[in-house]
């Protein structure tokens, strides 16, 4: 599942609305701790479906983004859990972080520069 280039739109903001207000929750660090003595029992009770139960469990960011996330409050469930923007986004290309970190760097540098 691809999100490259997806917009942010307002159905994507509705049909995504309960995933997002659960990852805003998690600033409150009671909400984190909660979250991860019990993931799925938090997600339920946030009012999460399945799918974005399972996307979750899974740490599957682009199926977190085709859900309706937003890639800001996606990356706070990822900080709670341990993973990095880099991750996400490596996880998202279908590459490794490093790779995706050399890519950077080339780009940086002019050495990848198209």
């Amino acid at each position: 599942m691809s999100t490259q280039g997806t917009i942010f739109t307002g159905e994507m903001s509705r049909r995504g609305y309960a995933l997002n207000k659960f990852a805003m929750s998690l600033i409150d660090p009671a909400n984190r701790q909660a979250f991860l003595a019990d993931e799925v029992g938090v997600m339920r009770a946030r009012g999460l479906g399945d799918t974005e139960i399972d996307a979750v469990r899974r740490r599957d960011w682009a199926a977190l983004m085709a859900c309706g996330g937003n890639v800001y409050l996606v990356l706070k469930i990822a900080g709670t859990v341990g993973q990095t923007l880099l991750q996400m986004g490596a996880q998202m290309r279908g590459e490794p972080v490093e790779t995706l970190m050399a890519r950077m760097n080339a780009r940086a540098t002019g050495a990848g520069a198209r």
